[in-house]
């Protein structure tokens, strides 16, 4: 008896364990048809879905990038002299990395700009016609040189209207350098847009989207680096939703806010952080919540990359020193969290009162589903080199093959539905039904995006989590009680 009773004890502690963790996996669902909205469907993104990837051009290992996960590799970044010539830094490697690309079909683009000094010098080259016209051609040959696919615009960020103008007369130019060099739509431009609020930088006047949205083939937009060690409180570097108190900060409100500006939903990429931020609760605080105080200093990087104020995947599932001893499962000193809200994770230490608001498979998945539902170009990942054992390229793969799975089932149901059309008198009215969704269960009217929320409420046994608590709990309680 005393044994049963030990059982059901433990039984009781991992049932708590389960109520409070809302550990996600046990909840999400595949996205399905009957999720996407008919406009998405008909436009045909699903088709086509890109997933961008960065990573350095001066350490790129070709060996090591998941290439069945991608559609696109960007390299960044290149150098910018005063005249506006680009160039690699690392030349040796290059041709290896697009010829396994192309191998791959994977499509091979350089960036220039960047942060920091990168974004000065473009700046700088942007500033006359002269320089930025030979920033283009400096492109264009370097396309031509090593059989690249196009170019990335990354600006960060442009201060003010001055700057706006340049940066759209600069993206004109390289347009025209690209078209007239090598046929016209046959290499891509791409530029990055800002995290938040529609606007093309932090101190940037909001304006019309739509004219870049013409002239460029994707929109990257960072929807990351909205919380860190330089925010107010500690929250998630990418928020699904908004986090209390600082609306418009989120990876929703993002894509909104940029498609309220005039941008093409099929030509916006969404970015996904393969990495979180990081800061130092303040001393003596316990959290009770992810939104907290900190100290305001950016905590020591990674036991791997060593950015400061940051951990990458790679630093996070560290066998040695890492935070996460399984995807989901915090190491020792460390205490995992899943934060509804937000819809994120986060990491706390103990000791160093260390905060960590990061991105991994469930949130991931999450953010890939909306993508899919707002008829988004795709998706970009900053950066691939970051992941570890390829776990969150599982994630880019799970998001093309759903694409690709429900534009095919869009496909076979309309083929249906026209050929049921086709098989009735004329003179019923089926003009306006034609190509139209069908419904899908118990007469259903699908023609809507569904609004369930992204987790279905199933474990994984197939029960429903809560009758699942409730059983394990009933079991616990009676068997004490005897």
């Amino acid at each position: 008896m005393a044994k049963i009773k030990l059982f059901a004890l433990a039984s009781f502690v991992v049932w708590i364990q389960m109520a409070l963790a809302s550990v996600p996996q046990r909840f999400l669902r595949s996205i399905e048809l009957s999720d996407v909205p008919q406009q998405v469907l008909d436009s045909g993104v699903l088709d086509n879905t890109a997933v961008f990837g960065y990573a350095f051009e001066n350490s790129i290992d070709p060996q090591t990038i998941p290439w069945s996960s991608l559609t696109h590799l960007i390299l960044a970044f290149l150098s910018i002299d005063p005249a506006g010539n680009a160039t690699f830094s690392n030349q040796g490697s290059l041709q290896s990395v697009v010829d396994m690309a192309h191998k791959n079909n994977v499509k091979v683009l350089a960036s220039v700009g960047g942060s920091g000094i990168g974004s000065t010098a473009m700046a700088s080259a942007l500033d006359s016609n002269s320089t930025r016209e030979n920033l283009a051609m400096s492109l264009a040959d370097i396309i031509s040189q090593h059989s690249l696919d196009g170019v990335d615009y990354d600006l960060e960020f442009p201060q003010n209207i001055d700057q706006i103008q340049d940066l759209y007369q600069g993206l004109l130019a390289m347009r025209v350098a690209l078209d007239s060099r090598f046929g016209k739509g046959s290499k891509i431009l791409t530029m990055t847009l800002y995290s938040s609020n529609g606007q093309l930088g932090p101190n940037a006047p909001k304006v019309d989207a739509k004219p870049f949205s013409d002239v460029v083939d994707y929109g990257l937009l960072m929807s990351y680096d909205y919380f860190g060690s330089f925010s107010e409180i500690t929250a998630p570097n990418s928020p699904f939703y908004d986090v209390p108190g600082y609306p418009g900060l989120s990876f929703t409100s993002s894509i909104s806010a940029w498609l309220s500006a005039g941008w093409a939903p099929e030509k916006l990429v969404a970015g996904l952080p393969y990495y979180g931020r990081t800061a130092t609760m303040q001393a003596g605080i316990l959290p009770t919540t992810q939104f907290m105080p900190h100290s305001g200093a950016a905590p020591p990087g990674g036991p791997v990359s060593k950015i400061p104020g940051a951990w990458t995947w790679l630093d996070l599932r560290d066998p040695k020193d890492g935070a996460l001893a399984l995807p989901t499962v915090s190491q020792q000193g460390w205490q995992r969290f899943w934060d509804n809200t937000t819809e994120t994770p986060w990491l706390f230490h103990n000791v160093s009162g260390t905060y960590i608001g990061y991105d991994d498979v469930d949130s991931l998945t999450i953010k890939t589903n909306h993508i899919i539902t707002n008829g988004l170009a795709g998706a970009m990942v900053w950066m691939v080199p970051y992941d570890y054992q390829a776990e969150l390229t599982t994630v880019m793969q799970n998001y093309t093959a759903v694409c690709k799975s429900i534009a095919k089932q869009a496909s076979q149901t309309q083929e249906y539905s026209g050929s049921d059309v086709a098989s009735k008198d004329k003179s019923d009215s089926v003009g306006s039904s034609t190509g139209s969704r069908q419904d899908t269960s118990d007469g259903q009217d699908t023609s809507n995006a569904s609004k369930q929320h992204p987790y279905a409420g199933f474990s994984s046994f197939g029960i429903p989590c809560s009758k699942l608590y409730l059983i394990t709990l009933v079991y616990t309680m009676f068997t004490l009680i005897l």
